[in-house]
């Protein structure tokens, strides 16, 4: 598509913007579905080169550069593994695919995805992160939303959709690094919960008025990533999730490296904003009701911006903050602002992701069944990273956007009530991989 053509889709209505959505380059739809074996063989194929980069670059030359052998490293995360096969022994399973056809040692494979959490195996610290959220009361027509930015090294970062075909897993839509599909720091589930994990509470002062009692540091366990893909697959809201997160404390399974512990923001599809708290030893948690809670630079202009608004605090607003450059740096790789969907979560709830956080965001929708491509392979991200588009050009693309989505639900919606809700999952999808295509073609024309 000709750059003018693009520069003029963004400021079209809801309806001229569809009809230019079907001359943009098609992309690839991914789906992450059935046993972990075929999902962990799909995301092999999928990420080989990201996965063989990282192990080498990220992992194997700075343990020997500090000495620390291979042999090392797989009794550093035996613990992990250990925990894993008790909680989630799928994850082993989908973790021994990914291996096998990357052309990894299982092993070693397995001990990086447990290591490289905030550097355990060189205890090193990670940049820190933000997640906001405002209280529906303060919302327009009474919306839950959900925003978790991320901040971390440089590295491909992925979107995905999975659904297991094991009993008692539910769908959920993460963020990570595109690595690995074990844990992630971002999700929304197909029962309306979202939740993110970062920094813990001590190191939140300006947010935070929960109090943790100190706890030596663990380095062996399980980090939060994995507890959040436990909760993303097991528990449908705040008090479910907390509840796991209560149980692998009580455990010992919890290991949080030299940062000590983890902070959480859970929201639900009752509209709950649950702050969580966490280190080896002990849980704190707290429901939040005020207009805006923010884990992090609670007096910055982005929080004014939401705490000071005069009038209901709409989709655009809410997401527009997460760019402020108050909370919007050079490490946020990531971000993910979630509608949730009260009535029909397994359908219409919609996750906005931006790769990195400053460039245009990617709308996925809870009923789609697959993932566009270039979400999935860091191709998306590469391409946000060389993006010189301003701010206000990617507003009125996700305003249009967001439109057309509002329009998608009502034809989905109709066609449920007719009884045909077998046929929504290919509309989501043709819709998501038109999007991604238009999306995609925009930022490499702005680079």
């Amino acid at each position: 598509m000709r750059n003018a053509t693009l520069v003029t889709a963004v400021v079209l209505s809801a309806a001229q913007l569809i009809a230019h959505l079907s001359s943009a380059d098609e992309v690839g739809m991914v789906r992450l579905a059935g046993t972990p074996e075929q999902i962990g063989t799909t995301w092999g194929k999928i990420n080989k080169e990201n996965i063989t980069s990282d192990i080498e670059r990220a992992y194997l030359k700075r343990a020997a550069a500090a000495g620390i052998s291979k042999e090392t490293l797989l009794k550093r995360s035996a613990i992990s593994v250990r925990i894993i096969g008790e909680i989630a022994p799928h994850w082993l399973k989908e973790a021994r695919a990914i291996a096998r056809t990357v052309g990894v040692p299982e092993d070693l494979y397995l001990a990086y995805l447990d290591g490289i959490v905030r550097n355990r195996f060189l205890h090193e610290e990670p940049e820190e992160c933000t997640s906001y959220a405002v209280f529906r009361d303060y919302a327009r027509d009474g919306a839950i939303m959900f925003h978790k930015t991320r901040d971390n090294r440089n590295a491909p970062q992925a979107v995905y959709i999975v659904e297991s075909s094991l009993e008692g897993i539910n769908k959920f839509i993460a963020v990570s690094n595109a690595t690995g599909l074990q844990g992630f720091s971002m999700m929304v589930n197909e029962k309306g919960l979202a939740g993110s994990s970062d920094y813990p509470a001590n190191r939140k002062k300006d947010s935070s008025t929960l109090h943790l009692e100190p706890a030596p540091n663990k380095f062996r366990g399980i980090m939060s990533g994995l507890i959040l893909r436990h909760i993303a697959e097991r528990a449908s809201n705040c008090s479910e999730a907390l509840a796991i997160i209560k149980n692998c404390v009580a455990k010992g399974w919890y290991a949080g490296g030299n940062v000590g512990g983890s902070h959480w923001l859970l929201v639900d599809r009752e509209g709950t904003i649950l702050e969580v708290c966490n280190n080896p030893q002990h849980v704190v948690s707290k429901v939040h009701t005020q207009k805006a809670y923010l884990s992090r630079r609670n007096k910055s202009a982005a929080a004014r911006r939401l705490r000071e608004a005069d009038r209901p605090i709409d989709f655009h607003l809410f997401h527009n903050v997460a760019r402020d450059p108050s909370i919007c740096f050079g490490s946020s790789i990531s971000g993910m602002t979630v509608e949730i969907d009260p009535v029909h979560p397994e359908l219409l709830t919609c996750a906005w992701i931006s790769l990195p956080v400053r460039a245009v965001s990617f709308p996925l929708l809870m009923g789609q069944t697959g993932t566009p491509a270039c979400l999935l392979n860091g191709e998306a991200y590469a391409a946000g990273r060389k993006t010189k588009g301003k701010t206000q050009r990617w507003e009125a693309v996700e305003r249009s956007a967001h439109a057309s989505k509002e329009l998608l639900k009502k034809k989905v919606l109709a066609g449920v009530s007719a009884g045909h809700k077998d046929q929504a999952a290919d509309i989501l999808d043709q819709w998501s991989q038109t999007q991604a295509g238009l999306l995609l073609e925009l930022m490499r024309e702005l680079q």
